[in-house]
């Protein structure tokens, strides 16, 4: 596979690196560390702050300084294997993606400078003040929509099925372009791509998700050619016409693959930051009520969120030559994990950091976008997600608590945390 693919198929490690601690029993798939990762990464960010997974072949990275080092230096650890599956894909899975047809290419979380910095002017652009506060109003109006159908099914329901799987996905569908009427099928084509890249999955899941990524792939290739035939107001149009403006300075195939590649980073991650805000807020009646009471706080009660329960517990990089971090010497090649969900719970930066706490002063200091050159561009949209959902809710269903006893089910995978389900109730 071409070295500027979207998806490289890696299954090289590198050893642990001179002198490091190493971990025989780290795993982010483990039953204990989905259920609650934070017990585990306070006891290793107390023992051994930095250490070799043996299971993983990475390096994992628990302190918010040594994070922020290595977000901050992208010449040095490079961002190229973020959409690279951690696992080793079974043969039937890669002959699905192995059709020539199926070329998408790295454009943003995956493409270093100079082109990353080439083609970010071109997305920024289109993630503009205007664009995103344009959204503002559907999001509100199919939010209390969805909510209203969940109360009208009655209690218990689950929340991810009736708002937080779908509001994110249409959401990211209109700032793209993508029209209502398509909806149902996207939902199904983009629904586990991250399982494919980040989880553990069995043979015949992994076949399935990459069919699904191929008609996905195949209709965002139609799409674009479609808007560039006819232009709208929209997000796709706009990296068009970007490209149309100089033919260099962003490729057509870039545009299909930034279409490619936007809607996942929108929709489930998006949905686990919903629906692991709710466990937050409504495991503490107390913020919960504070919240109905003024809605005012839902603003710092999100970035609470992000901190304490983020939706993305880790992220990656690949060393790109000989270096030095944390004290030992990385040698070219390492692949580091980094564990966002540990620095989020620093205590050299956060006072009882296990603590949910909507009125935490520094809240805004967690790390749950990343940090540099590869800062997410879709947080502002996520956070006015998240902060309309809310308001929603505690303005219409006051009464809402989870339903008692219900232990959440996290699909395993190496970064991304948010339930499968969330049975909420309410009083009638």
């Amino acid at each position: 596979m071409s070295d500027t693919a979207y998806h490289k198929m890696r299954t090289d490690t590198a050893p642990a690196p001179k002198g490091c601690p190493v971990d025989h029993e780290f795993s982010p798939f483990a039953e204990d560390y989905l259920q609650d990762p934070y017990a585990e990464l306070e006891k290793l960010r107390g023992d051994a702050p930095v250490f070799y997974s043996e299971e993983l072949g990475y390096l994992v990275l628990t302190r918010m300084a040594d994070v922020v080092d290595v977000f901050r230096k992208p010449d040095i650890y490079s961002s190229e294997n973020v959409q690279d599956p951690v696992l080793p894909i079974c043969d039937a899975a890669a002959k699905v993606l192995g059709v020539p047809d199926y070329n998408p290419i790295a454009v943003m979380s995956n493409r270093q400078r100079p082109d990353h910095t080439r083609i970010r002017k071109h997305t920024q652009a289109g993630f503009s003040s205007r664009r995103i506060e344009a959204l503002e109003p559907f999001i509100r109006r199919r939010c209390e929509a969805m909510v209203d159908e969940m109360l009208a099914n009655g209690a218990p329901s689950d929340f991810v099925k009736w708002v937080g799987h779908p509001l994110p996905g249409e959401t990211i569908f209109r700032f793209i372009g993508f029209p209502e009427t398509d909806d149902k099928k996207l939902k199904e084509w983009t629904t586990n791509r991250l399982a494919f890249t980040w989880g553990k999955t069995t043979e015949a899941e992994q076949v399935d998700i990459a069919e699904k990524m191929l008609a996905y792939w195949r209709y965002c290739v139609s799409f674009v050619k479609a808007q560039h035939q006819a232009p709208a107001d929209d997000f796709t149009s706009e990296l068009l016409a970007g490209h149309d403006a100089d033919l260099d300075d962003l490729t057509y195939k870039e545009v299909e693959s930034i279409v490619y590649g936007l809607s996942f980073a929108g929709h489930e991650i998006v949905s686990n930051m919903l629906s692991n805000g709710l466990i937050s807020l409504l495991s503490d009646r107390t913020q919960w009520e504070a919240v109905c009471a003024d809605p005012g706080l839902i603003p710092n009660a999100v970035e609470e969120i992000l901190r304490c329960n983020s939706p993305q517990t880790s992220w990656r990089r690949v060393a790109t030559q000989d270096t030095e971090l944390a004290g030992y010497k990385i040698p070219a090649g390492t692949q580091i994990f980094l564990s966002l969900g540990s620095a989020n719970h620093d205590e050299t930066l956060f006072e009882d950091p296990r603590t949910f706490d909507i009125e935490r002063e520094n809240a805004k200091t967690h790390i749950a976008f990343g940090r540099g050159i590869h800062f997410c561009l879709g947080s502002r949209l996520a956070i006015i997600e998240a902060n309309i959902t809310l308001e929603i809710l505690a303005k219409k269903v006051p009464s809402l608590n989870l339903v008692k006893d219900q232990r959440f089910s996290y699909f395993p995978n190496f970064t991304f945390r948010g339930p499968k389900e969330l049975w909420l109730t309410w009083s009638a």
